[in-house]
């Protein structure tokens, strides 16, 4: 996808995760505060490097290095897809995103930031319709996150995820349309 990389507002910089930075996904992503939320989940260095190396390659793929003083405290992303359509194929595409911060730097604005940054540069660089996130509704902070930033709540399915910890999770589903695209009933 076309990003013109790196993004910053001055604190907060996203730039393309590299294989390289293998040890500092882990770092985070290993602990079960991260992990209660993710889907895709690491333990080790290997499991780290697999799942760079097969984001890195995908070109419907965008993952982000969310990197504060030179140091990288979290991640953002996800994929691009075609809409659905009961007629001709659609010319846009749609992004499910996702993101992860370290949680020793929560509550710092770190992800409203970075939701702030690719937004914009996914609808008008990369050509994005509509950007979609599913959040669990108990992690209300992160519902927060995607509001602040102009997304609005679709709905919610009520136990519709089964947790790691064996509890059923309603999933919100949010989402944020190009400002260009004026959407009529």
């Amino acid at each position: 996808m076309d990003i013109r990389w790196p993004l910053s507002d001055g604190r907060v910089t996203i730039r393309p995760f590299c294989v390289g930075d293998a040890e500092a996904l882990l770092e985070y992503r290993r602990l079960p505060e991260c992990q209660e939320y993710t889907s895709h989940t690491v333990a080790t260095i290997d499991e780290a490097r697999a799942l760079l190396s097969e984001r890195v390659a995908r070109p419907e793929v965008i993952m982000g290095a969310l990197m504060i003083d030179g140091q990288v405290v979290g991640d953002i992303g996800g994929r691009r897809y075609r809409p659905e359509t009961l007629g001709p194929d659609p010319h846009g595409w749609d992004f499910y995103l996702g993101y992860t911060v370290r949680p020793d730097r929560w509550g710092q604005g770190i992800a409203s930031s970075a939701v702030a940054l690719l937004t914009p540069a996914l609808h008008h660089q990369a050509g994005i319709r509509r950007v979609v996130a599913k959040v669990f509704a108990r992690n209300a902070a992160s519902v927060r996150v995607l509001l602040k930033n102009g997304f609005q709540l679709e709905g919610t399915e009520r136990a519709a995820v089964l947790g790691r910890d064996g509890t059923w999770l309603d999933d919100c589903t949010l989402a944020h349309l190009d400002p260009r695209l004026a959407v009529t009933d």
